[in-house]
């Protein structure tokens, strides 16, 4: 298979693979253990219509991901076929699952928008603007999303956020590792003139990117601010859909802000995907808000939506997507071209 900037996809879709069917055992097993016979035969009676809406609410990131990636490839004058963009997304949501949480799959999608002809710097500062923009949409959210629930009333809030300043208060013992790395590295780069000269221009790519964004591209950040809040806004659906479907009392602001609790969580479990952490995560959290009896079926059900149901689709799709006509892929020096157009502009 073709690989995009040394990146291996065919070892990538192996490995999903792989954890879509450990996974998915894992989760009936857990569901069998935890719920009575009741509880399971009753699953035949749960109400289709609700969980085809998780169905599509977990798959409306996909949607959202790509038009904000067209957005800002187009700013830099780079006009990817919309399928072409989906692919990249869908690259990058591979690349997540089969790495921890905490890095993600940005390198996926960094590597495949450089072969499509972007600058390493202008695919970093991409990379990094779709964090950039959840963290602006998250930092107006959260307390409104607190407020209007009442969140901060309810002790498992405050146990929550315990756990994520306990498992966040450990990060900055990495610093003891990326400090000294960080300055051998530049100082080992600087002696070669060549690499040292390349790594330059890329930060400089990258930091460009922004500048243009903060000088003209203020409109353009805020219609993509728009689609980040719906596709998280669906994202953190996807649990009160499926929990209306067990006949649980549902609270949407509520479950969206603890739906962010777990999922920050997650970022901190060194596992790919934060498999089982994240399920225990939930667990733990979501027992206050779900009968025993059922909480086992409800946390299967949420991580399969959200996780498996994804990564199983998006295998399928960007392995049909992959099966296409070769790519001609060129190299323009679109930043350039960009800063061009919009001078004489």
């Amino acid at each position: 298979m073709k690989t995009y900037s040394n990146i291996n996809f065919s070892k990538i879709l192996r490995i999903s693979s792989i954890l879509i069917a450990i996974g998915v055992f894992a989760n009936i097993m857990f569901s069998i253990l935890t719920a009575d016979r009741d509880t399971i035969l009753s699953l035949g009676n749960v109400p289709v219509s609700y969980l085809l809406l998780a169905g599509i609410l977990a798959l409306v990131p996909w949607i959202t991901n790509t038009l904000r990636l067209n957005i800002w490839t187009r700013f830099l004058g780079k006009r990817l076929p919309i399928g072409d963009l989906f692919s990249i997304t869908l690259g990058n949501d591979l690349g997540s699952a089969v790495s921890p949480t905490a890095i993600g799959g940005g390198y996926v999608k960094a590597g495949m928008l450089i072969e499509y002809g972007i600058s390493p710097g202008a695919a970093a500062s991409l990379m990094t603007l779709g964090s950039v923009e959840d963290g602006v949409f998250f930092a107006l959210a959260l307390p409104v999303a607190v407020i209007l629930s009442s969140a901060y009333k309810l002790p498992i809030f405050a146990k929550s956020l315990t756990m994520i300043a306990s498992s966040a208060s450990k990060l900055p013992l990495l610093l003891v590792v990326i400090v000294p790395v960080g300055y051998f590295l530049i100082s080992f780069l600087r002696r070669k003139k060549t690499l040292w000269g390349k790594v330059r221009r890329t930060g400089n790519d990258f930091i460009q990117v922004y500048r243009m964004i903060s000088d003209r591209g203020k409109t353009r950040f805020a219609l993509s601010l728009c689609l980040t809040a719906v596709q998280w806004a669906c994202r953190y659906s996807v649990i009160s859909a499926l929990l209306a479907s067990l006949n649980i009392p549902v609270h949407p602001v509520k479950f969206f802000l603890f739906q962010w609790i777990v999922f920050t969580l997650a970022t901190f479990i060194p596992t790919p995907g934060a498999a089982f952490g994240a399920e225990a995560a939930f667990y733990v959290v979501y027992s206050a808000f779900i009968p025993s009896h059922v909480i086992g079926i409800a946390t299967a059900g949420w991580r399969f939506l959200t996780y498996y149901f994804q990564l199983s689709i998006g295998a399928i799709l960007f392995s049909a997507l992959w099966a296409r006509k070769p790519i001609h892929l060129r190299k323009p020096q679109f930043i350039a071209a960009r800063q061009e157009s919009l001078t004489a502009s």
